[in-house]
């Protein structure tokens, strides 16, 4: 099953970067917990700076605009999943360790930092034909497409049905789990459910 890779999963702190000063720190976490639960549409560039104790101005200091700072919130989320699904989800690796590669790192980043994982998801339509053509080539989707394929060859993967529905279906399910438990529909950790969530996936690609 999934390697000593486990351990490697990026945690939420990523968006942040080491040399990041003390307010744009918090500008971008209460940004995000913003953006998450209202949509960027719906948050004005003073409720952050409310929240994170700062003026407008010090967010101009670093963003351009608020749109400037969604986009950069997004790239820097996205990537560090992608980074941990590629890490976790090996080409080399049969496609059951694959899979269950990839829903344990689904899994973990829903429980450290569902903000972040709901933001990627909301987001994903209106920020990907926003992103540069390079960044594009680091598609979460294509890694599961790339899983699938592999199950097909190992006969593991129904050959008869669209891998756009199944990914379709898969990509679905965790956003929609992610959603309620964030509701609180379903009790305690994330992690409590994800054998049961690579079940049920396993049932939506099975022959």
């Amino acid at each position: 099953m999934l390697t000593h890779k486990t351990s490697q999963i990026v945690f939420p702190s990523d968006y942040l970067l080491a040399d990041d000063p003390p307010s744009k720190r918090m500008i971008l976490t209460e940004a995000l917990r913003l953006f998450a639960r209202k949509g960027i549409d719906a948050v004005s560039v003073r409720e952050i700076g409310d929240c994170a104790g700062y003026t407008n101005a010090a967010l101009f200091k670093f963003f351009a605009t608020k749109d400037a700072l969604g986009l950069y919130l997004f790239e820097r989320c996205y990537m560090a999943l992608f980074e941990s699904l590629s890490d976790a989800a090996r080409p080399d690796m049969l496609f059951a360790d694959q899979l269950h590669a990839i829903v344990t790192v689904f899994i973990a980043q829903i429980e450290r930092d569902p903000d972040a994982f709901l933001f990627i998801q909301d987001q994903l339509r209106s920020m990907w034909p926003r992103v540069s053509r390079s960044f594009r080539r680091h598609s979460i989707l294509s890694l599961i497409r790339a899983t699938l394929e592999q199950g097909v060859r190992e006969k593991q993967v129904r050959s008869n049905v669209d891998l756009n529905l199944m990914i379709a279906a898969i990509s679905g399910t965790l956003q929609q789990f992610a959603r309620m438990l964030s509701f609180g529909e379903f009790r305690g950790p994330a992690a409590n459910w994800s054998s049961e969530l690579e079940q049920i996936i396993v049932r939506i690609v099975s022959p």
